[in-house]
């Protein structure tokens, strides 16, 4: 989020966790084991939501890093229209190795919501990301205008 006051990023405390239904294996002939929309969705783990503490710790500093890298390239204001607000939501997918080392892959500008490998995501999970967004960015805006 950024605007005329400054920049902030947030890290949403729902946090997707996706298995692939195929072990990973360095034999680049098996699609399935690199490509998570090359198994059934059948054969895949409905997704669930991270509860393991130490891997959460890895990702927020992985966040914290990737947002940090990007920092000086994100646009300062003054913004215009006055006032203005910039908004955006990313995706990040991150994989755990055998040692329970949390690593980066990718930076997703349009995360799939509720759809392809996302599609089994319990909705309220969808349901409270957008509620927080609105409550984080949106509101505030509205909150301090006059009408």
């Amino acid at each position: 989020h950024a605007s005329d006051t400054g920049v902030a990023a947030y890290c949403h405390e729902n946090m997707v966790v996706l298995e692939h239904g195929t072990n990973y294996t360095p034999d680049t002939s098996s699609r399935a084991a690199h490509i998570s929309s090359a198994a059934p969705s059948k054969h895949c783990p409905k997704p669930r939501l991270l509860d393991d503490k130490t891997v959460a710790t890895q990702v927020h500093a992985l966040v914290a890093c990737t947002f940090a890298a990007v920092l000086p390239h994100v646009p300062r204001g003054p913004l215009a229209p006055a006032n203005a607000e910039l908004c955006s939501l990313f995706g990040l997918d991150i994989v755990i190795d055998s040692s329970g080392q949390a690593w980066l892959i990718e930076v997703n500008s349009y995360p799939a919501i509720a759809s392809g490998t996302m599609a089994g995501v319990d909705p309220v999970v969808y349901t409270e990301l957008v509620r927080d967004l609105l409550k984080l960015v949106v509101l505030p805006c509205l909150d301090s205008s006059t009408p």
